[in-house]
């Protein structure tokens, strides 16, 4: 809010939309009165400053989970008292989910064709009398053919409920996917054996599972592993961003690919190992994208735009080349040359740019990972007037790096 983001305003509507949803829903139910009023400030939040309140009482309210605690009596003269759980109409199953050992992120990057533990946690309220086993099954609109996911089941536990279910399956994804395409969406429902009772089970907590079918070996867009991350992560990024369109994302990440490859490659064979200029850097790296058999002959020369001269562009994405000799940088201090690079983004009716910064300073520290160079500026319109914003990829190749013996 304070350097006035695209996003901001509408974050804060769907914050106190969400609120607002909540106050209604829990007005019936007069044993949650303070998470009630949780929501009613957070509804009311006009200033900045109302914010740390509002965190400090949301901190300190107990959820209202579906689990139940052991009400018997404690101390070594309580009278022992047979177990009564709390029932309720219909039992709630809260799971949760691990890969391999890991929580399972959202979404997930999965390698295909490679088998995978799938755990799964349940924190069962109750158990039916007449149930024999409880099913998890996954259900889902993607291809049959694309996936094999478990099925887990769990004969009638021991004691008192609530009940704590573990268990492992195995997951396995055929195929990989297209750089565009979505996340692959799963979702596990619970159910009772014999079938015919008369009870029905909630699923609740990590139900819905969302995977990317990525193998950087079979599938590589750059070849380097971390850079592959690197670019979904901006391809997910930028997906969300307001009114992008899969066909600019895609020319977008058609010609970010090259120039993040490059970026590994510097480090690697040290390309640039002594400073350039401005022209000579980029005669250079012209040299090195056009020999991407997917840019080639598309790969433009000084194209004018805005007023001014362009370096480089690709179906109308500006990119704009810098040398910087005398400082080391980072993705938090190129923001002097992100205003050039948007307005030729802007005057070119697009959407996507690129700035690619060469950092030939003198190098007394090893680099770090390419991919931390890479990144994603949003550059919001002067003073918010508008909802659609500049979309710059910031890319840093390191030059000049010393030879690693003398580090």
């Amino acid at each position: 809010m304070r350097s006035a983001q695209l996003d901001s305003e509408r974050h804060v509507r769907a914050a106190k939309q969400a609120a607002k949803d909540l106050l209604r829903e829990l007005s019936a139910d007069h044993e949650i009165g303070k998470l009630s009023s949780v929501a009613s400030r957070i509804e009311a939040i006009t200033e900045l400053e109302e914010i740390p309140s509002a965190v400090e009482l949301l901190i300190d309210t107990p959820l209202p989970l579906p689990l139940f605690p052991d009400t018997r009596p404690t101390g070594t003269h309580a009278r022992r008292l047979p177990p009564s759980p709390v029932r309720r109409e219909h039992p709630v199953a809260f799971l949760s989910f691990a890969l391999n050992g890991a929580a399972f992120g959202d979404p997930q990057p999965i390698i295909p064709e490679s088998l995978h533990d799938l755990q799964v946690e349940v924190r069962l309220s109750d158990w039916p009398e007449k149930a024999t086993e409880l099913i998890l099954d996954a259900i889902s609109v993607e291809p049959l053919l694309a996936y094999e996911l478990p099925r887990f089941s769990f004969r009638r536990p021991q004691g008192v409920p609530p009940f704590t279910l573990k268990t492992v399956g195995r997951m396995l994804l055929h195929v990989p996917q297209a750089l565009l395409s979505r996340p692959l969406e799963f979702s596990y429902r619970a159910w009772f054996v014999p079938e015919g009772l008369d009870v029905r089970v909630t699923a609740e907590g990590h139900t819905h599972l969302r995977v990317e079918s990525f193998d950087p070996d079979r599938t590589p867009l750059t070849g380097y592993r971390e850079i592959d991350r690197r670019l979904l992560a901006i391809r997910t990024e930028a997906r969300m961003i307001p009114g992008t369109t899969d066909n600019a994302l895609g020319d977008f990440l058609r010609i970010l690919t090259p120039i993040a490859r490059i970026a590994g490659q510097a480090i690697q064979d040290s390309l640039f190992p002594r400073p350039l200029s401005e022209r000579e850097f980029h005669s250079e790296i012209k040299k090195l994208i056009r020999a991407d058999p997917q840019i080639a002959s598309e790969l433009e020369e000084h194209p004018h735009a805005a007023g001014g001269v362009t370096d480089l562009s690709f179906r109308a994405i500006r990119i704009e080349l810098k040398s910087v000799p005398d400082r080391t940088l980072t993705l938090n201090n190129v923001g002097e040359f992100l205003g050039q690079t948007a307005q030729y983004v802007a005057g070119s009716d697009r959407r996507f740019g690129i700035l690619c910064v060469l950092d030939c300073s003198p190098k007394d520290l090893a680099p770090g990972s390419p991919a931390n160079d890479i990144g994603l500026r949003i550059i919001p319109p002067p003073d918010g007037a508008g909802e659609i914003p500049i979309v710059l990829a910031a890319i840093i190749i390191r030059g000049n790096l010393s030879v690693p013996s003398r580090l």
